[in-house]
């Protein structure tokens, strides 16, 4: 379940939990206006991730919401809060060796 909280006065955090988010993390990550990042592990297994928390300015959150909702189909409320990510499209199955045959 992925969270958007704007409780913090002036930030804006994303919190991404478990293995399903990891396509929103690969893609969001390298995103140049996160300014702090939280990781939780697991106490038992610290080499697991259970979630990641991502921190920027309230300046950024029309920008996010907009990749949130373009790239995932994630729509937030205006207060912020969590919703699950849509299911990961299913891949296009493509023919191998038929490029440059003509026919």
């Amino acid at each position: 379940m992925t969270t958007l909280d704007i409780s913090v006065a002036g930030e804006l955090r994303l919190t991404l939990h478990g293995a399903a988010e990891n396509r929103i993390l690969a893609t969001l990550r390298r995103w140049p206006h996160w300014q702090d990042a939280h990781v939780e592990r697991d106490p038992a297994n610290t080499g697991q991730c259970i979630a990641v928390t991502l921190v920027t300015s309230r300046s950024n959150e029309a920008t996010l919401r907009e990749i949130l909702l373009r790239s995932f189909g994630l729509r937030f409320p205006p207060e912020g809060g969590s919703c699950d990510p849509a299911p990961e499209p299913a891949a296009i199955p493509r023919r191998r060796g038929t490029a440059g045959v003509i026919r």
